[in-house]
């Protein structure tokens, strides 16, 4: 296999003289060197760290001067899904933060996730569910962090797809020209 491709390479050599002198690790470099990191997410996920201390606020001031108006049932819905959302909350914006500046396609993943398959089911419920009894406070809060929670789930889905076809290209650049793992990590 290596004694083909040394081949291959020599016999475009004698064909096209110009790519002797091309560096083929110069253009692996130059990918790799790109930075993908999302300025939509990022500003995205800067605002909700500002608003979620207000977002908790409202919540929570709220929260203790309707819980008695509330149904057993709608009591324990309600507190449980506070407690998910503010303790999920932290864990969701460090991971969008750490995905997209570092471009690790795990952690935006995870963040992703959360923010699609939990977060935004349970930001909805608090949204538009009427038996909770939402203030006028309460539903303008709610709607803040709805709305950077859609613009967050949107950009995170156009920067993983972005990060991922970097990623995939880099891989495929550095098996063609054999570059190893590690000369590539200097």
């Amino acid at each position: 296999m290596w004694m083909w491709k040394t081949s291959v390479i020599t016999a475009s050599d004698h064909i096209f003289p110009g790519l002797a002198y091309y560096d083929r690790r110069k253009e692996f470099y130059d990918i790799g060197n790109q930075i993908q990191s999302s300025l939509p997410l990022q500003m995205a996920l800067y605002f909700n760290v500002w608003v979620y201390p207000l977002w908790l606020l409202v919540i929570l001031v709220n929260l203790d001067t309707k819980y008695y108006y509330l149904t057993d049932v709608y009591k324990f819905i309600t507190v449980a899904v506070f407690i998910i959302i503010s303790i999920l909350e932290g864990i969701r914006l460090y991971l969008g933060y750490l995905g997209n500046l570092t471009e690790k396609i795990p952690e935006l993943a995870s963040f992703w996730l959360i923010s699609t398959l939990i977060h935004f089911p349970l930001e909805m419920f608090l949204l538009l569910d009427r038996k909770t009894r939402p203030h006028f406070s309460e539903t303008i809060a709610n709607s803040v962090m709805t709305f950077l929670l859609v613009t967050e789930i949107i950009t995170a889905t156009v920067a993983l797809k972005k990060s991922a076809d970097h990623h995939a290209k880099r891989f495929y650049i550095a098996q063609l020209y054999g570059i190893d793992d590690e000369t590539s990590q200097q």
